[in-house]
């Protein structure tokens, strides 16, 4: 599944345990290494927040910081809610050929002038759009990257835990990107969910397939405060496992979450979790098999505690990717 398309899942699942409601950005509880943060919706909609726009300029290490005009841009409704999710790739690279002109300087020719080169940009835009019902739960996702659209549909049960989750592919009849009508729709999977509670902190939820058969079971165990601490996972048909382990500090706030997986070579990832005394997210530390990946570091308006901007240092590649944060408002 497109990672664009899921990005919501884990955020929604958050938001249920989330025990600070002042701060701007909320640790996510999946286990993908994740390079952007998740907003809260109680922060954007006290603060009247319309848009967020990152401005990215990426750096190598020993180069000299190159705009390439990457961009992400969220927009969100008077709910707080996210409601559109865009951001431009590169498609392609030209090189363009410029000439500078002879220079004089009291009629004397100091310069004659020459041919440099510059790599125009041609850019892509990949958008993801988000519809709740009257309650504010996402029912649906829709992603589109050129003429190609890909849908998650949800339902849900009255204890707002996810029971169904349709996935499609789609066409749009109307001709026009910003205006989608229906064309044909290929459900791609169909899969359904159901609870059993096993104890007073803890419940089983059964994953099954389109044909109505059981090919995961996923035991769920929490702390007194609600929050997972445990998500033990295990393949029906198969022997794979994953198990996800999640601590908390004094202010319920996730400090730490390791995933453990053997779905071919054993992996593992860790992220680590920092907060300033104003309980703001400082900075995010991302392992893979105990090798540090990523860092991400933000930096914070003191008086409304908004994001300026941020870093997220790959150590991998040995680059790091300058982000700006900017807003505009109800």
């Amino acid at each position: 599944m497109n990672k664009t398309v899921f990005i919501l899942l884990p955020f929604i699942i958050l938001l249920a345990f989330s025990p600070l409601k002042a701060q701007m950005l909320l640790p996510s509880l999946s286990s993908s290494l994740e390079k952007y943060p998740n907003f809260n919706p109680e922060y954007i909609k006290k603060h009247n927040v319309k848009t967020i726009t990152f401005d990215i300029i990426d750096k190598k290490d020993m180069q000299v910081a190159v705009d390439k005009g990457l961009m992400h841009y969220y927009e969100f409704d008077k709910n707080g809610l996210l409601t559109r999710f865009f951001y431009t790739v590169i498609a392609k690279t030209v090189v363009q050929e410029y000439h500078t002109q002879p220079v004089y300087k009291k009629r004397r020719k100091i310069s004659s002038g020459g041919v440099y080169y510059k790599n125009d940009y041609v850019y892509d835009t990949i958008s993801t759009r988000f519809y709740y019902d009257s309650n504010q739960r996402l029912i649906l996702s829709r992603y589109n990257d050129g003429n190609y659209y890909e849908a998650l549909y949800y339902e849900y049960n009255h204890e707002n835990q996810v029971t169904k989750v349709l996935r499609a592919k789609e066409t749009n009849a109307s001709g026009y990107k910003n205006v989608f009508q229906m064309g044909i729709q290929t459900v791609l999977s169909d899969e359904r969910f159901q609870y059993i509670k096993t104890g007073d902190k803890q419940y089983k939820k059964l994953c099954l397939n389109d044909e109505s058969r059981i090919f995961k079971e996923v035991i769920v165990t929490n702390n007194e405060n609600a929050q997972p601490v445990n998500w033990n996972e295990v393949f029906t048909a198969t022997w794979i496992n994953q198990e996800s382990k999640f601590a908390y500090n004094e202010k319920k706030q996730l400090i730490e979450k390791n995933y453990k997986s053997n779905t071919g070579d054993i992996l593992t990832t860790k992220s680590t979790f920092e907060y300033d005394k104003e309980g703001n997210l400082l900075t995010e530390k991302q392992y893979r098999n105990e090798t540090l990946m990523n860092e991400l570091s933000y930096l914070f308006d003191a008086s409304d505690q908004r994001v300026k901007s941020f870093l997220d240092r790959d150590h991998i590649n040995k680059t790091i990717r300058i982000t700006k944060v900017f807003y505009t408002f109800w």
